[in-house]
């Protein structure tokens, strides 16, 4: 049986890296925790992320750092093969075909086995000749339990993939809305503050991870306005909202589809007006425990790497 040492860039809590551990694929997690934060550097991705996981490919020279190794992000896997080596097993795509990053990304991964987070993500990777499946994405972020605001209020967050279509839609409607609600835009843009009677619309600008977590546990619903597309995107944003008791609603995207099940996870009528679907959905006589107790048994760090090494057991793609 293979064991794997997994690598990953950034840190981690001891309970992060202790979940991988008790996998008895994973023997080892090894970290180049100095990488850029959202993977950009002088604000590249080259001199961010790509920069990063050649740093740690090479550390993975040192005699006690043996493969074979489990790749938390495809550019470690493509920093690995271009310091010489093919012993990988790669998590994530993470690009659309289209682009020059997909195409980058299967040249160099090549035939390296690669575990997916949608099944549309692996139409295109293997028709091109890869080898991918997917498995549901999970996390454990530590996000606070879900807290109740004065007014009913929407959280829309994450910078991937986000329609700013679909966003003006919701904004328009929450600034006429005739009872109070608060919108937040935690998508990236600078921050601003817009209101209209009760009904307000913020876009804090940059947050950091324990802000963004501490701001979507305010919210009533979280709301994902997710572009068509085939890669998994809003995933995280989904996972985080979940573990905080918070029920979601996305809209309809391919390479959301396996993410729109279950009972506190919705799909978004296009043909219809946005908010009053989000207060029906908000206003479901639902606990935030019955919520996290959903996420823990479906969308936790501890799922996600049962899923994963039931992918690593079997060895090869479906």
């Amino acid at each position: 049986m293979k064991k794997y040492t997994l690598l990953a860039l950034g840190p981690a809590t001891p309970e992060t890296d202790a979940a991988w551990l008790k996998s008895p694929r994973i023997v080892r997690v090894f970290r180049h925790r100095r990488a850029a934060i959202n993977g950009k550097r002088f604000g590249s991705r080259l001199f961010g992320i790509g920069l990063d996981s050649l740093v740690l490919a090479l550390k993975t020279f040192q005699p006690s750092i043996k493969g074979p190794y489990l790749a938390n992000n495809p550019w470690i896997g493509a920093a690995l093969r271009l310091t010489g080596r093919s012993d990988f097993v790669v998590t994530g795509i993470y690009a659309e075909p289209s682009s020059r990053s997909w195409r980058v990304l299967r040249m160099l991964v090549g035939n390296a086995h690669v575990i997916a987070l949608s099944k549309s993500e692996t139409v295109p990777w293997n028709s091109a000749g890869g080898r991918a499946q997917a498995v549901l994405y999970g996390n454990t972020f530590g996000y606070p339990p879900r807290s109740e605001s004065d007014h009913f209020h929407v959280f829309v967050g994450g910078t991937s993939d986000r329609d700013p279509r679909v966003m003006e839609q919701l904004e328009a409607e929450v600034l006429t809305s005739e009872e109070p609600v608060r919108l937040t835009l935690a998508t990236g843009e600078r921050g601003e503050e817009k209101r209209h009677g009760s009904n307000v619309v913020c876009r804090p600008g940059y947050l950091k991870k324990e802000e963004f977590g501490e701001l979507l546990s305010t919210a009533s619903v979280v709301f994902l306005p997710i572009s068509q597309g085939t890669r998994a995107a809003g995933h995280m944003v989904l996972v985080g909202a979940l573990e905080s008791g918070i029920p979601v609603m996305i809209t309809s995207s391919e390479g959301m589809r396996e993410y729109a099940t279950g009972p506190f996870i919705a799909v978004c009528d296009s043909g219809q007006p946005i908010l009053p679907q989000l207060r029906t959905l908000g206003h479901r006589e639902v606990s935030a425990d019955m919520i996290h107790r959903y996420w823990h048994d479906n969308f936790s760090l501890e799922s996600y790497v049962r899923r994963v090494t039931g992918v690593l057991n079997a060895g090869k793609p479906e």
